[in-house]
């Protein structure tokens, strides 16, 4: 880590504040999704420690300037953020057909943590009152909603991965 990737990790912290901060003031998500590639061009620049730095610091500052009115930042501390620090270590793992599926079971794993998260602790918080169909004691709505949930992360992270992979190649010489 020399001082070349913390110059890096400073102008993508400030740009990831930049975005959780928009985020938590207009009460958007996409601003996050911005902040999530960049976490990851991050990480694919400068390795993962610089990232996991710019992670803490973007989120802290975030939560200090931006507030935490509608549970933007808990999307981006729990959600996104480790999102891109996941795709980035698991990068490896697209050899073989049987290292994808572990990947896409890693990516499973965390959507699940973290919608089991929203959805029970802190439903309330964030707005996250799903109505249930009731099919006898079975509450289809919020497992239905689990299942997309996991599903847009799996292909989210595998799109992620890829548009970062692209852009990277087409716009820097590493």
């Amino acid at each position: 880590m020399g001082t070349r990737d913390l110059a890096f990790g400073g102008v993508m912290c400030a740009l990831c504040s930049v975005c959780i901060i928009l985020s938590s003031l207009f009460h958007l998500i996409t601003p996050l999704i911005f902040a999530c590639v960049f976490y990851c061009v991050c990480a694919q620049k400068s390795g993962a420690t610089v990232a996991t730095i710019v992670v803490v610091a973007s989120n802290i500052i975030g939560f200090f300037l931006g507030g935490i009115g509608g549970g933007e930042i808990l999307f981006s501390a729990l959600y996104f953020s480790p999102l891109a620090i996941i795709v980035f270590c698991t990068k490896k793992l697209d050899k073989t057909g049987l290292q994808v599926v572990l990947r896409a079971v890693i990516f499973s794993v965390f959507a699940i943590c973290v919608y089991v998260l929203f959805a029970t602790v802190l439903k309330g918080f964030v707005g996250f009152d799903v109505e249930s169909v009731k099919i006898g004691e079975l509450r289809v709505g919020v497992y239905l909603l689990g299942v997309v949930w996991m599903v847009a992360t799996v292909l989210f992270g595998f799109a992620l991965d890829k548009g970062v992979a692209y852009v990277l190649k087409r716009f820097t010489k590493k």
